[in-house]
């Protein structure tokens, strides 16, 4: 049975492996023969040499580190206040039951919208992107914090009440380990949200960042760097899923043996 689901694994691995190289040579032939317009597509060559140009002159680096600075804030701020808040709507359900409305009031809000006045409020520098950051996140996070909570098995809270825990201890040492994997989950969601935000924000109205050069890229129709900024911005996005990802498997592997 392993040794059969083993090979189903490596024949799926080539098909995948084939379907990017095939993609890859049709986008080389059809650019270098002139079937599709530099504009529109560019070729993987142009692309890494695009690549390699912005990184050896120094061009992507200061950009980068101010995207990167931009996430890890306003992410951080947002895990910190979204579990945080989390915690207290368990602790306090009528608290709760009161803010609620208003949570899913702001986070319908369409961040197109809301957009032109962060920038009025905090202008188009550092403090806009992580408040835009903030709102990507803050939601997805409190909202699996809440529902993981709730979904603790309800032999756990017997336990708590056999030795005649308090609430604050029923919360902190019941309710939110069993909450954890939901909790990691939406911070999982955040993390890869996040570098939408930085990257939507950016290209709207910023002096720097990778979204800032994606944006003068489009204007300037240097198609191999608008490629190299998006590939360069999905595994910047699928690492930090990756980071958060080992995180909850330090975090929970004690809890995973039991």
């Amino acid at each position: 049975m392993k040794s059969g689901k083993k090979k189903e694994f490596n024949y799926i691995n080539v098909l995948q492996i084939l379907t990017l190289a095939a993609l890859l040579l049709y986008m080389q032939i059809a650019v270098s023969k002139g079937i599709i317009s530099k504009v529109f597509l560019a070729s993987p060559s142009d692309i890494v040499k695009e690549g390699i140009k912005i990184i050896t002159d120094g061009t992507l680096l200061p950009h980068f580190l101010v995207s990167v600075e931009e996430i890890l804030v306003g992410y951080g701020i947002a895990a910190v206040a979204g579990i945080g808040v989390g915690i207290l709507w368990t602790l306090f359900p009528k608290l709760e039951e009161y803010l609620n409305v208003f949570c899913a009031a702001i986070m319908a809000i369409p961040k197109v919208a809301i957009l032109p006045l962060l920038v009025l409020w905090f202008g188009i520098g550092f403090v806009s992107k992580v408040v835009l950051i903030f709102l990507f996140s803050f939601f997805t996070i409190l909202y699996s914090t809440v529902t993981g909570a709730k979904e603790c098995k309800a032999s756990y809270h017997k336990v708590a009440m056999v030795f005649e825990a308090s609430r604050v201890q029923k919360v902190f040492t019941v309710v939110l380990p069993s909450a954890l994997p939901t909790i990691f989950t939406g911070l999982r969601l955040a993390a890869a949200t996040a570098f939408t935000g930085v990257v939507f924000s950016e290209m709207q109205s910023a002096k720097a960042g990778v979204g800032y050069l994606l944006s003068e890229a489009q204007g300037l129709l240097n198609t191999p760097r608008v490629f190299f900024l998006i590939i360069l911005i999905t595994i910047m996005s699928v690492l930090f899923v990756k980071f958060i990802s080992l995180i909850e498997y330090s975090v929970c592997h004690k809890w995973r043996k039991l």
